[in-house]
């Protein structure tokens, strides 16, 4: 083979795997956004939340889901912090502790879980990002 061959047959197994695996990234991306939302039964989340998927990790769903998700609102910290303490107690989550600070951390355990919840305002623009962390409690 030429190296002129070479480049040529490089070039087509580029452009191939370019037009393969960005479809398919998309395709992830989108089915991601779609359903974060709807497997995080029994964590309640601001109206305007957006989760970013690029940045959470979820297994499982509905009542059995765990792992890590990042969220964006409007809302201030503190804003986010009050609908937390008014809602997730109706939604079978217990408050555990807190502390307040850059970033406020809230910790609930429901039933066979611990959540986390990391709240801090924005650098740049109005709004808070707030991470959840849910996880299975040991059982003795």
């Amino acid at each position: 083979m030429t190296v002129k061959n070479i480049l040529v047959f490089a070039s087509v197994v580029l452009i191939c795997m370019g037009c393969v695996s960005t479809p398919m990234l998309s395709q992830t991306q989108t089915a991601t956004k779609s359903t974060s939302i709807e497997v995080l039964e029994g964590a309640p989340l601001p109206s305007d939340a957006v989760i970013d998927p690029k940045k959470s990790v979820i297994f499982g769903e509905g009542s059995l889901w765990t792992g890590r998700v990042e969220v964006n609102t409007g809302l201030s910290s503190e804003e986010v912090i009050r609908f937390l303490m008014n809602q997730y107690p109706t939604a079978g989550w217990t408050f555990l502790s807190s502390s307040k600070s850059q970033t406020s951390v809230l910790i609930f355990v429901g039933k066979n879980k611990t959540l986390t919840a990391e709240i801090q305002n924005k650098s740049f623009g109005s709004g808070s990002k707030v991470i959840l962390t849910v996880s299975p409690t040991s059982q003795n």
